[in-house]
């Protein structure tokens, strides 16, 4: 499991993470320590003695501004985790390395750090998956085009979100979905 690194996103592959295990699959979580011990400790709806069959692993993470959310920000995202969004994407060599170890490996990584899986279809014993926690719809009408080469039209709708997303967050996740088209497959979470 390799989420985005904010708590909405881990805590919903948290809890894929329980439902897969519940059929004595292997889980493993990957990410910071810092991370890892967020989801565990901010664990909605789940048993946390559960989280004993899932193996928490933590990369290391290269030194990254953290600024502190602005409450009187007009842009409602969660713009001050772009740093440690953007400080995840140097992940791709750990995420390989696993590899050698595992008969065969299923990757379920966020769409939006799919960068970071790009490498996964050169692995024979693997398969990458995206799993869509957010809502699709906002997205799916840009097909991952960036900003300036989106339609007026499509412009005009997106602005409508310009409360929830900043330009650079809607930017960044049009240049993953470039490296998304390399999963085998999606997911979707359709529970609310």
């Amino acid at each position: 499991m390799l989420p985005l690194p904010a708590q909405g996103h881990l805590n919903q592959f948290l809890q894929l993470s329980h439902l897969i295990s519940s059929y004595n699959i292997q889980v493993h979580y990957k990410w910071s320590a810092v991370h890892n011990r967020q989801v565990k400790l901010r664990a909605h709806g789940l048993n946390p003695m559960d989280n004993t069959k899932i193996h928490f692993l933590d990369f290391s993470m290269p030194p990254f501004l953290s600024p502190p959310p602005n409450p009187n920000s007009s842009n409602k995202c969660s713009a001050h985790l772009q740093p440690s969004i953007e400080a995840s994407m140097h992940l791709c060599q750990p995420v390989s390395a696993l590899s050698p170890t595992t008969k065969r490996m299923i990757i379920i990584h966020d769409p939006l750090i799919a960068s970071v899986v790009w490498d996964a279809t050169s692995i024979p014993n693997a398969e990458a998956y995206g799993f869509h926690c957010a809502l699709l719809f906002p997205f799916s009408t840009t097909c991952g085009k960036p900003w300036e080469k989106l339609s007026h039209q499509q412009q005009k709708y997106l602005t409508s979100f310009h409360p929830c997303f900043t330009f650079e967050i809607m930017n960044f996740s049009a240049h993953q979905y470039e490296f998304a088209k390399t999963a085998v497959g999606d997911l979707y979470n359709t529970c609310r």
